[in-house]
């Protein structure tokens, strides 16, 4: 997308489904994993699965990624079935949400670790 900024220039801007991705991808530029989490739930209504799993894999990041974005759009709300498109490329690995967590919990769904303190909102927002 573009747009004009107030000088006259022009400003290339990313949709709401792409900056889930890039905060999801680099959580401590967004404030770390908790506030990430806090956007996907804020962002809830307004995206599609579809476009971020169409997204992501025209990105073409070596990590799975695939396996972050799941686990935050989970703990957000969408349903397991909705997450399907996320899935598909596969849970091969154990991976991380942050980089330098102290003290984790793995979250075997999508083979997660996260950190501790949001495992369990994690397992109450699923429920």
């Amino acid at each position: 997308m573009k747009s004009t900024g107030p000088q006259g220039e022009q400003l290339e801007l990313t949709d709401l489904e792409r900056t889930l991705i890039d905060i999801a991808v680099r959580p401590a530029y967004a404030g770390g994993a908790r506030a990430v989490a806090r956007s996907y739930l804020s962002a809830l209504q307004k995206i599609s699965v579809s476009r971020i799993a169409k997204l992501l894999q025209d990105l073409n990041y070596v990590y799975p990624y695939h396996q972050v974005l799941g686990f935050y759009l989970q703990n957000a709300g969408h349903p397991p079935s909705a997450l399907q498109p996320l899935r598909e490329p596969g849970l091969k690995f154990d991976f991380y949400l942050e980089h330098g967590m102290k003290q984790s919990a793995f979250d075997s769904t999508w083979r997660l670790y996260v950190p501790e303190e949001m495992f369990g909102e994690a397992r109450e927002n699923q429920s």
